[in-house]
């Protein structure tokens, strides 16, 4: 009987290492372990909370006083979730919108405002070109800007707030007609610079004995465009001294800089150039 017994824890034994070895060396040796995937941009919410993995944002603190910037999303993965019409533009919607999202800020009074204190970084899921409507405008000029891409992810760089889309194809898009400072709706200049360029001497009008009186309230910005950065707003009826001149713009001095306002809502007197 123990005889028997032995035998059999024997072949019982046998058994258990024949089925060892015929397993894949795979299987029973752990391989090395996925290193997970982070994005370090926080996914850019709605006012509700809620957020969709096809935005991203990169903000820096102080970009809106008291108020915070969200996203909506109006066209993800190409379905659109809102009526096509809301975009606002025809040209883009031919242009094939991959993603589309409102970006804009409110205060914590409730209040809206359509410019940043900081440009920020806003990246879309996929990749192709990305344009821009800015909110600033009326009507909104489509404009492109330049994309980085990830392979992943494109991003681009706002100032303002409007409707960020990427696109499947790219277009010739106008150059964008800047926004009348002062009254939202009112028809702008048609000449300015592009935004982001910095007028040099060689593109500054020669002016001379030239000032001017503010006829309403007005931003004065840092550069020749209107998504620069707004260093103050001028009061109405105050005069100001002109030390140059862009198409649509004035350069006057304020404290110890020099800024820009629009030519809309100033009277200039003197030799103001062209």
């Amino acid at each position: 009987m123990r005889r028997l017994l032995l035998l059999t824890a024997t072949f019982i034994a046998a058994c258990i290492l024949l089925v060892l070895s015929s397993v894949p060396m795979s299987v029973v040796t752990a391989g090395p372990a996925m290193a997970p995937t982070y994005d370090p941009r926080p996914l850019c919410a709605d006012r509700t909370g809620a957020t969709t993995p096809i935005v991203h944002y990169d903000i820096p603190a102080g970009t809106v006083s008291s108020g915070g910037i969200y996203c909506r999303p109006l066209v993800q993965s190409g379905k659109y979730l809102v009526n096509a019409a809301q975009i606002g533009s025809q040209q883009a919607i031919d242009l094939g919108i991959n993603q589309a999202v409102d970006v804009y800020a409110i205060l914590f009074s409730g209040a809206t405002v359509t410019s940043f204190n900081n440009p920020f970084k806003i990246c879309l899921l996929g990749t192709g070109y990305v344009y821009f409507l800015d909110a600033n405008q009326s009507p909104r000029q489509l404009q492109q800007l330049t994309g980085d891409s990830d392979g992943t992810y494109t991003c681009a760089t706002l100032s303002t707030a409007g409707i960020v889309m990427l696109t499947n194809a790219g277009g010739s898009a106008p150059a964008a007609q800047p926004t009348a400072e002062g009254t939202p709706g009112t028809p702008a200049p048609a000449a300015t610079l592009a935004p982001g360029v910095t007028p040099t001497a060689a593109t500054i009008g020669a002016v001379g004995n030239c000032t001017l009186t503010i006829n309403k309230i007005v931003r004065l910005r840092a550069e020749a465009n209107t998504t620069s950065e707004i260093l103050t707003r001028l009061a109405y009826n105050t005069t100001w001294k002109v030390t140059g001149r862009v198409p649509g713009w004035y350069q006057i001095v304020w404290t110890d800089k020099q800024g820009w306002v629009s030519d809309q809502f100033v009277r200039a007197t003197g030799q103001c150039g062209n």
